[in-house]
């Protein structure tokens, strides 16, 4: 550890000129030069005497340090330290589900703020698969979460939710009486209130709009009549 006003990391010494009058706490005091060095001495010998150990070492470590000295800090130790990165990953993205579980379906849609009924059983579907773990849904759940988020009603679910497959691709069915959300009406949800980014979405996401299979009556000839 060098004399001078300055810190030592791996080797390398950094010269900080805001060490020359001492260093500001979080409370606002200033630390003496004295004190400034003997607070880096600290960090130095606790940073060699911790680098050659590993993750999860080091975090029992610090783990007795914070608790023996009763510093009142928050720090993620122990375990969690050396946690492998694909646990950790799992962790976040529990964390992230429980983040989205806290949103209700109001604050969503008023979010999301759909301009049309298709968009807005695009949205209702998404959030069932992405908030609900609802993948597959069917009209009556489309209806029910529609009263919840207390959106105006539909004048006929089962023709909107078929013009959000249909026509827009956005739904696709998912066995019988049941529907799914699409990439493409994923896209579309996940660029909502973007209008210029839902144009994108479906520009990426092209699809070609299927009409009503029901086959059409032939008009009857003369001599049937």
């Amino acid at each position: 550890m060098s004399e001078s006003n300055g810190s030592v990391v791996e080797g390398t010494l950094i010269h900080s000129p805001r060490w020359e009058g001492g260093i500001s706490s979080r409370d606002g005091s200033t630390q003496s030069v004295d004190e400034t060095h003997a607070e880096l001495h600290a960090m130095q010998k606790a940073y060699d005497a911790l680098k050659s150990l590993d993750g999860e070492r080091k975090g029992r470590v610090i783990k007795w340090l914070v608790e023996s000295l009763a510093m009142d800090v928050r720090v993620h130790v122990g375990e969690e330290s050396g946690m492998p990165a694909s646990a950790a990953e799992e962790r976040s993205g529990t964390d992230s589900a429980r983040a989205r579980h806290a949103m209700s379906v109001r604050d969503f849609i008023n979010h999301k703020k759909p301009q049309s009924l298709v968009e807005r059983v695009a949205c209702l579907g998404y959030y069932l698969a992405r908030y609900r773990d609802q993948p597959h849904f069917r009209v009556s759940d489309i209806v029910q979460l529609n009263t919840e988020a207390a959106a105006h009603k539909f004048g006929n679910p089962s023709r909107d939710i078929d013009n959000a497959d249909r026509q827009n691709g956005y739904l696709v069915m998912a066995g019988t009486g049941l529907k799914q959300i699409t990439p493409r009406g994923e896209a579309v949800v996940e660029a909502l209130p973007d209008r210029d980014a839902v144009k994108i979405a479906r520009r990426d996401n092209p699809f070609k709009s299927r009409r009503s299979t029901a086959r059409k009556t032939a008009p009857k000839r003369k001599d049937e009549a």
